[in-house]
């Protein structure tokens, strides 16, 4: 069903049945990458990237570039927690914060262990969590916290 906020111009944008479902996957999925938008609403990629195309140039969606990936947010999407919204689609991510937001003071060794992964990847992904002000380090001694 199209939203009662939308203009004429975008409702007649969504009379289309499968661009309607790739916008509300979109409004859904606030930060969903190409692929993922394509798993989720189960059309052809060809027809995926189209219609994420034409929603951009009418407005409805917006696109934004994170490193080689575009994510796809709604036109009304305001938050200022864009980039935590796209990390935390990523499982490992969510993995490494949900351990530390549950172990305060915990450190690389620990984190490694909870979720299961290289320790090169761990730190690959607590210096992008960084770098994105998501999280600081404590050091205390020869250790990083």
């Amino acid at each position: 069903m199209v939203e009662e906020f939308l203009d004429e111009n975008e409702k007649k944008v969504l009379e289309l049945e499968s661009r309607r479902r790739i916008y509300e996957i979109v409004k859904k999925y606030a930060g969903s990458h190409f692929r993922e938008i394509g798993r989720r609403v189960g059309l052809p990629t060809g027809t995926v990237k189209y219609h994420l195309s034409y929603l951009t140039k009418k407005g409805l969606i917006k696109e934004e570039k994170d490193g080689s990936t575009l994510r796809y947010f709604p036109k009304s999407f305001e938050s200022h927690n864009k980039n935590l919204l796209a990390l935390l689609r990523q499982k490992t991510i969510r993995d490494i914060l949900l351990f530390i937001l549950m172990h305060n003071d915990c450190n690389h060794e620990q984190i490694v262990k909870a979720v299961n992964v290289s320790p090169s990847t761990v730190t690959w992904h607590l210096k992008k969590l960084e770098r994105n002000n998501v999280i600081g380090f404590i050091k205390k001694g020869r250790k990083t916290f």
